[in-house]
């Protein structure tokens, strides 16, 4: 998937369709929808649609899901769909509506869409041969049956979620919360979904083999408003010259106190964080193949290249040398944590 864009940079509007069935559970649907949404009062390019193959569907609840649009002959380039689960999985996807959502999806999703699947959602995917030679993942009751159902899909287990190309697979309820984080950091950048999990009182979450959290990201499972409130001035200007005594003041509190609530909340001090954040702005502008890594440094906020690489050292496994030259010849390495 393509990097973030920067703020003040983001794309035309990304529609976001939610495939809406009978017996949709309503925390797989509205979870992830409002994590969506909200991101959108954030500057997210976000346009959200309901789509089903009628005009209203039952929820897990027994509330009427109503004002649904009808399922669009075609997705445009981009778009993501979002299939919630159900409650009764090896029953509600034997309904008329699951067939033809199925016969939907296999006629209009592509490479050129990415689709995301919540808890028993993946079974509907898989019933369209959308999984088919794909890893992915279900709720861990179900990760059995997917397996034993649809054998050309690679199922993993104990995984939050799973990508493989342009298909997201989830595990069961809060777990879409999680990918919805993950997209929205993806398609609208890190900051906003910081934004978003901050308004939601929501942690970032992952398990043992999911891809690590974006360096931007890292260090803010905590809602404590002052340490958040540096941590956003570092991350939108890392190149300022931050002093932890100048952080403290527009933070509304003491350098000593700011230290220690740093090392309690984030694990992380003040300086240490700074570094993190201009260590990871240099990893993004490294990307561009007509800027040396002196020049990086100096953008950057670093005093000089020695000292970006030694902060490097400490947060990514390649070095800045070794990550020009990377992407001079067309290769991507792994950050570090």
């Amino acid at each position: 998937m393509a990097a973030a864009p920067s703020p003040g940079s983001l794309p035309r509007p990304i529609p976001i369709y939610f495939l809406v069935l009978p017996n949709t559970m309503l925390l797989d649907f509205a979870g992830t929808a409002e994590s969506f949404r909200v991101a959108g009062e954030f500057g997210a390019p976000f346009e959200l649609h309901y789509v089903a193959p009628a005009g209203q569907a039952m929820s897990s609840l027994g509330l009427t899901l109503g004002g649904l649009e009808p399922l669009p002959e075609a997705l445009p380039e981009g778009a993501v769909v979002l299939i919630p689960g159900v409650v009764k999985s090896a029953k509600d996807y034997l309904l008329p509506e699951a067939h033809a959502a199925a016969a939907w999806l296999a006629r209009v999703v592509g490479p050129s869409q990415l689709l995301c699947t919540v808890c028993s959602g993946a079974f509907l995917a898989a019933r369209s041969g959308l999984l088919d030679g794909r890893s992915c993942t279900t709720h861990h009751t179900l990760t059995e049956r997917l397996a034993r159902e649809y054998p050309r899909a690679k199922v993993v287990e104990n995984r939050i979620f799973v990508r493989d190309g342009n298909v997201f697979t989830s595990a069961g309820v809060t777990a879409g919360v999680d990918l919805a984080l993950h997209l929205i950091s993806d398609l609208a950048g890190a900051q906003v979904a910081v934004e978003v999990a901050r308004l939601l009182v929501l942690y970032f979450r992952r398990g043992g083999a999911d891809p690590q959290l974006s360096p931007w990201m890292c260090h803010r499972n905590h809602i404590d408003p002052r340490v958040h409130s540096a941590q956003d001035l570092v991350v939108k200007d890392p190149a300022h010259d931050w002093t932890v005594d100048e952080l403290a003041r527009r933070a509304h509190t003491s350098p000593r106190h700011l230290g220690r609530l740093f090392r309690e909340h984030a694990g992380i001090s003040p300086q240490a964080f700074v570094r993190k954040i201009r260590t990871a702005a240099a990893r993004e502008l490294l990307g561009q193949h007509d800027l040396n890594v002196n020049l990086v440094a100096e953008m950057v906020g670093f005093s000089s290249a020695e000292q970006m690489r030694r902060a490097w050292k400490r947060f990514e496994r390649a070095t800045p040398a070794g990550m020009r030259r990377a992407v001079i010849h067309g290769h991507q390495p792994v950050s570090g944590a």
